[in-house]
């Protein structure tokens, strides 16, 4: 146990710490937005820790998706990360969370790199508040998700029960990432398939618009490899995220309710679906177009072979 950590057990000091020290305990934040920050920065890193060719060095990642911004510098001895709300989000409390940590083979602590920052900004009744957020459950799987980053750049390997038994993860989070297209693209179909089976009975119309979408989804994965990585990931939080919460939700609602909500639920599994038909379309056209180009390639190559030996 660190120094920071010792003086964070010790109540009677809380109030006479600077404020980046002091354990994040704002219960206004503690909410599904809360939640989906920190569920998408988790899949940002994620992402980048399962790319197989990912550059060592200086390098900076971003994404910016439905309100949130965020940003990964890789260095030689450290990783710096950056997350926010922007003005897009719907978070009535917007916030900015960083955490800069050594590289493990640099300074190590407790078998992570050790931390250097881990603070969160958020303005709440008008005044902007900063305060430390190493220790708060909401956001301790981001330094783990970190962690394997860091091991994923160095080459090694991270055991999933070794991140079960540092912190409580739930299940969604104890989701081991595929690292490669095939292992990929069969995880989206186990879960989509899982997905239509559980909710294909809530009426006709649902279960007609589930086949579709999983239909697309199949078409997707023929030529899933063309995809880059953020239209990989859009998939992936679209069959893995978005689409069981949808229709978990529904079925939480009363008899009323879901009369209410039903044309918007389906009409919203059918964007779903057309945005994987267009996706699918164009990787149809990618493969044509790859196809063309290497028909003419091989036929100017052997036809001034032809035409030279005759």
């Amino acid at each position: 146990m660190n120094w920071r950590e010792r003086l964070w057990e010790q109540n009677w000091l809380l109030p006479l710490l600077p404020n980046y020290m002091k354990p994040l305990n704002e219960p206004a934040l503690m909410n599904e937005h809360t939640k989906e920050f920190v569920y998408e920065a988790e899949e940002f890193i994620s992402d980048l820790a399962a790319l197989t060719e990912l550059p060592r060095l200086n390098k900076t990642f971003k994404r910016s998706i439905q309100g949130f911004s965020f940003k990964i510098k890789i260095k030689q001895k450290k990783i710096h990360a950056e997350f926010l709300d922007t003005n897009k989000s719907s978070s009535t409390i917007k916030k900015r969370v960083y955490i800069t940590s050594y590289r493990k083979n640099v300074k190590m602590e407790n078998g992570f790199g050790k931390i250097i920052d881990s603070t969160i900004y958020y303005q709440y009744n008008g005044k902007t508040i900063v305060r430390n957020i190493r220790k708060h459950p909401f956001f301790q799987s981001l330094f783990h998700h970190i962690h394997r980053l860091d091991l994923s750049l160095s080459g090694e390997n991270i055991k999933l029960e070794e991140i079960k038994n540092q912190t409580n993860f739930t299940q969604e989070q104890q989701l081991s990432p595929a690292t490669d297209d095939k292992s990929q693209i069969k995880a989206l179909l186990s879960s989509a398939e899982h997905t239509f089976d559980y909710y294909k009975e809530i009426n006709l119309t649902t279960e007609k618009a589930l086949q579709e979408l999983l239909r697309e989804l199949r078409r997707c994965g023929e030529e899933y490899h063309l995809l880059d990585i953020e239209e990989k990931h859009h998939m992936k939080r679209m069959i893995q995220h978005d689409l069981p919460n949808l229709l978990k939700t529904y079925d939480s609602l009363n008899a009323s309710q879901k009369q209410e909500k039903y044309e918007e639920t389906v009409r919203t599994i059918k964007q779903m679906a057309s945005y994987l038909q267009r996706q699918a379309n164009d990787l149809q056209s990618t493969r044509m177009d790859r196809m063309n180009h290497l028909l003419k390639l091989n036929e100017l190559r052997y036809n001034s072979e032809d035409q030279s030996n005759s």
